[in-house]
């Protein structure tokens, strides 16, 4: 009886881990929206198909209520930290660019001379997530199974196919706007995979470019957008009114990049959609013994949001074709992969602001920063209190960076100079705060905004004074819509997850962004990221 007994405490204690080990999930999808909002889920629900968006808020799991926890609330900083679990302060992506204070020049993110491009001619210098200082999920996923396991990473940025790919993975690809092809860096490899060779030769991004972009339903079913000619959004070269129908072709001839139309339209998504369908045919995803990852950011949304804003009919129609990929994806994810074998998470790396001017005839307080006018003025001030010098080096994400190393020459403390500045710039219009560098590595903020920027700070790539901007201000360079501050509107975005081992449910309970990669390793059994600060979301495991 005592044997029968402690057989069956031994199997009760292992069934959990069994049941994990005998599980159906042969790929993990991780699917990134550049620049979405959480409320577009809401505001265009009714608009969107059953196969789409409303399949996975219907079957899967929707985290209404997170956030991101950091600043600067961009593509760089979002992708390395939805991937890593971790904010800026401890993975060292502080922006999409920042000033090297070794180097004395603007450092991008994956820039790597180093490595060099594959798959386009004439471009030399590559790419690598070697600037992305812990492991990431998709590490932890290729370090767990021996490097058995498949990950890929998929984007129209480069950014954003190898930040989330990390240091291990099998490929990153992402679209080379002069070429119309996808392409990679030799960190990943020395040529071109065959599925992606045979890719290009579709021609599938010229044929995208040749088409014309116009309303996807009658201009009257968009009711929660304003009028398609209006005052606060971009024009394409070759037009002369932001109105529909926009020929691609024609206006593709009028820039000097041949694909940049085609990457600021929604055929963008489509056309990474075909890249992700093909993967999971020809790439070999979900066929072995152990969970391979797939990593897609759909960049495009981002391009149309930055040039005609939120309330566009061009963002709308927009998710709205966003809306059909998806469905075209998800259904490839059934063919290939099968509907009960995968699991994925959908979540944006930013939202995004209002355009000041529909703010302001709307009788809400915003506007611009003019930075170039406002450095002018600070060389100024520095000059009449220190006396002649070039004490300003650079200014990177609204953050001015002092010259140290002269500094030090003239015996002048840094401390002392960054508060000088932090005092002067709190009283400028559409300056909310200002905060030194001396005060984020002394101080410990735990709250709001204040806490977001010392989750962003990491000293090492980050400058003396940091500016935050009144909500619904802008710097000048923007002239519609943009995004990186620490309000609502650029830092609550969507997360869903849906497939195997997810309930349907909802919930309220506020999340961040570091806890998606956090929830992965859970859900997969793997070691968390090493810099991981995330939590796992509890309420995916009732």
């Amino acid at each position: 009886m005592r044997r029968l007994l402690l057989c069956f405490f031994i199997v009760c204690l292992l069934s959990p881990l069994s049941a994990q080990q005998s599980s159906s999930r042969k790929l993990m999808v991780g699917i990134v929206v550049d620049q979405m909002r959480a409320e577009y889920l809401n505001r265009f629900y009714a608009q969107f198909g059953e196969g789409g968006f409303k399949r996975l808020l219907k079957d899967g799991f929707n985290c209404r209520n997170t956030h991101i926890n950091y600043l600067p609330t961009i593509t760089g900083p979002g992708h390395a930290s939805i991937y890593a679990g971790a904010s800026p302060k401890y993975h060292g992506i502080v922006g999409n660019s920042w000033y090297d204070r070794q180097l004395k020049h603007r450092v991008y993110c994956v820039d790597d001379t180093t490595e060099k491009i594959v798959g386009a001619e004439g471009k030399l210098t590559g790419v690598s997530p070697r600037n992305l200082l812990p492991t990431n999920i998709s590490d932890e996923i290729k370090i767990s199974t021996n490097q058995h396991a498949k990950v890929l990473a998929l984007s129209l940025k480069d950014r954003a196919a190898v930040l989330p790919a990390g240091h291990m993975a099998d490929g990153a690809f992402w679209f080379d706007q002069k070429s119309g092809n996808f392409v990679t860096s030799t960190f990943y490899m020395n040529q071109l995979p065959e599925w992606v060779e045979n890719f290009n030769k579709q021609k599938k991004a010229r044929e995208y470019s040749d088409g014309t972009w116009a309303l996807l339903l009658p201009e009257d079913q968009y009711p929660l957008s304003i009028a398609d000619d209006n005052r606060y959004e971009g024009i394409f070269k070759g037009k002369d009114r932001p109105v529909f129908p926009y020929n691609l072709k024609e206006l593709s001839a009028k820039t000097s990049v041949p694909y940049e139309v085609l990457y600021k339209s929604p055929f963008g998504s489509s056309l990474l959609t075909d890249l992700a369908i093909d993967a999971l045919e020809h790439a070999g995803l979900g066929k072995g013994n152990y969970t391979d990852f797939l990593a897609i950011s759909f960049s495009s949304p981002d391009a149309v949001g930055h040039m005609f804003g939120p309330l566009s009919k061009e963002i709308n129609d927009t998710y709205l074709r966003l809306d059909r990929d998806l469905a075209r994806l998800f259904d490839a994810l059934d063919k290939y992969v099968g509907k009960g074998n995968y699991t994925l998470f959908l979540t944006a790396d930013h939202g995004v602001d209002e355009v000041p001017e529909y703010l302001n005839d709307h009788k809400t307080p915003a506007g611009h920063l003019n930075l170039s006018q406002l450095t002018k003025e600070l060389v100024l001030f520095l000059n009449k209190q220190l006396g002649e010098g070039k004490w300003i080096e650079s200014l990177e994400n609204d953050e001015f960076y002092l010259n140290t190393a002269l500094l030090a020459e003239k015996g002048i403390d840094v401390v002392r100079v960054q508060n000088l500045l932090a005092d002067y710039l709190r009283v400028k219009p559409g300056i909310a705060q200002v905060f030194t560098a001396n005060q984020l590595n002394q101080q410990e903020f735990t709250l709001n905004v204040a806490a977001r920027i010392q989750n962003g700070f990491y000293y090492k790539r980050c400058g003396d004074i940091k500016l935050v901007l009144e909500p619904g201000w802008t710097e000048d360079m923007y002239s519609t819509s943009t995004h990186g501050t620490g309000f609502t509107y650029d830092t609550h975005i969507p997360l869903i997850w849906y497939g195997v081992g997810i309930n349907k449910g909802e919930s309220v309970i506020n999340h961040s962004v570091t806890d998606i990669a956090a929830t992965v390793s859970m859900l997969l059994r793997v070691k968390f990221p090493s810099a991981c600060t995330g939590n796992p979301i509890p309420e995916l495991f009732k």
